[in-house]
């Protein structure tokens, strides 16, 4: 009458196995999601780090054009640009002449002779995207 039955000891070892084949299934789509999602992080990146030269063109024009009415001009295609970095999540880092140097932020394009290790002049913006330095900002010390 109970030929038919499946012994139990075969019982859970099927069931191991299924949960076993579960999790795994389970730990590759959480892998294959952070890994879609890093690319897609990795893409943003280096469009930003694509677009920033005009940026830092935009901001030497502001400051060499006499023309009021250019400069206004100037002035919105400027915002106009950040809104958009801010948009594709894009941050400025914030730098200001005294603070203290930070390699991980700042890179040095000159050095002063006091090695106080503090910025002296700032040259150009530097940004950040998910938390990662795309271009450190360009710095005297």
């Amino acid at each position: 009458m109970e030929e038919n039955k499946i012994p139990e000891p075969e019982i859970v070892n099927w069931e191991s196995i299924a949960k076993y084949k579960a999790a795994e299934l389970e730990n590759y789509i959480k892998r294959t999601k952070d890994a879609t999602q890093n690319a897609f992080n990795d893409g943003r990146a280096h469009a930003a780090m694509t677009i920033l030269p005009l940026g830092d063109s935009l901001a030497e024009a502001l400051k060499t054009v006499q023309n009021p009415d250019d400069k206004k001009g100037i002035e919105i295609l400027a915002r106009k640009f950040d809104d958009i970095l801010r948009g594709i999540g894009v941050e400025e880092i914030p730098v200001n002449v005294g603070d203290k140097f930070d390699p991980y932020i700042h890179q040095t394009v000159t050095e002063a002779t006091d090695g106080k290790n503090k910025i002296t002049a700032v040259f150009a913006k530097g940004y950040r995207f998910a938390g990662r330095t795309i271009r450190p900002a360009m710095v005297q010390i």
